[in-house]
């Protein structure tokens, strides 16, 4: 075949091809959104989801309505500074009754519209915000069942209820034009059952001085030896008061001199931070032995030891002194457990 007849059939083999390659360099994708009315076939689709489902009489009904983008180019909606020409919520009951929808007009909106939700663009009234969702993103806006239906149309009887919503994405300059929601919510609303309100502690707004109890004292202080955190255990300890119940050291403290004293202290204090002492596996502070007057307490506490790797249980009875407005432990004496 001569050359020309050659060149004549690859032309008319790879001009289709050619055609192609060409308009799709020529077909550029509007990365600021696609402002066309048909959403649906853009991919955008709209979800309502809930973290619970079953709701007391004084509980606020409340759920989450998601705009997903699941297609390949962006897409852009205009949200209004009314949520009610934006969303639709439908809540039908069990025999498939919609409650009464609220009309736009009730919707009680902010006074400052300048707010970095919804900002007016220039001076005039214009009370939209464009918000272009690319592929893969998420808009996600809590609904509050009440703003959205009249609650005087509930019936004593109303229990269960089914929850869909429709999506305006262009309200204002296309509000014939919805999304419905591809998911629907089944709530459980129990007008039977109340929630208790928590009630405002009078003792947090108290200006007095805040009163710590003997027993308190004595758990910070075993909880310190058990984490071994010495500097917080003597803070609760009179060393000066509890070496007359250790006779080893008591005898040494009991010199005239000042330096045999203070040598006894600082040999005591290496003793309970460990050098000897028992360690602290567990213990249990016992409420109902435990004496508290103004000024003296007594607090009993039954722990567990590892006396040179052995276990045994101890019942051990705190003496505390108050000073300064603070329990200090001055005294202790302990047993083995029965």
């Amino acid at each position: 075949m001569p050359r020309v007849g050659w060149s004549v059939l690859s032309l008319l083999l790879l001009g289709p091809a050619v055609a192609n390659a060409a308009s799709w360099r020529n077909n550029k994708v509007d990365h600021h959104g696609n402002a066309t009315e048909n959403f649906s076939s853009s991919g955008l689709k709209l979800y309502v989801t809930a973290p619970r489902l079953r709701f007391a009489k004084n509980d606020e009904v409340a759920f989450h309505a998601s705009l997903v983008n699941e297609g390949a180019y962006p897409v852009t909606i205009y949200l209004h500074e009314n949520p009610l020409k934006n969303f639709t919520i439908i809540a039908r009951d069990a025999e498939g009754r919609s409650l009464n929808v609220k009309e736009e007009m009730y919707f009680q909106g902010s006074k400052d519209y300048r707010d970095p939700h919804h900002t007016r663009y220039s001076g005039e009234m214009y009370p939209m915000r464009k918000l272009i969702l690319h592929a893969g993103e998420k808009y996600e806006k809590r609904i509050r069942l009440a703003d959205y239906v009249d609650w005087d149309s509930f019936s004593e009887k109303v229990r269960d209820l089914n929850v869909t919503a429709h999506f305006y994405p262009n309200p204002v300059q296309a509000e014939r034009y919805f999304l419905a929601s591809s998911s629907s919510l089944n709530l459980i609303y129990d007008q039977t059952r109340e929630v208790p309100k928590e009630r405002d502690n009078v003792g947090d707004a108290s200006t007095e001085t805040l009163r710590v109890s003997a027993r308190e004292i004595v758990y910070l202080m075993l909880s310190a030896e058990y984490t071994r955190d010495w500097s917080q255990y003597f803070k609760y300890v009179s060393l000066r008061d509890i070496v007359r119940d250790y006779p080893e050291f008591m005898r040494l403290y009991a010199q005239d001199s000042t330096e045999l004293q203070t040598k006894a202290l600082a040999e005591f204090r290496k003793y309970l931070s460990g050098r000897g002492y028992h360690k602290l596996i567990r213990f249990r502070v016992l409420a109902g032995e435990s004496r508290e007057t103004s000024d003296t307490a007594q607090v009993r506490v039954r722990a567990r030891r590892d006396v040179e790797g052995f276990e045994r249980e101890y019942l051990t009875t705190y003496y505390l002194t108050k000073r300064d407005a603070l329990w200090q432990i001055t005294g202790v004496e302990s047993r083995l457990a029965d």
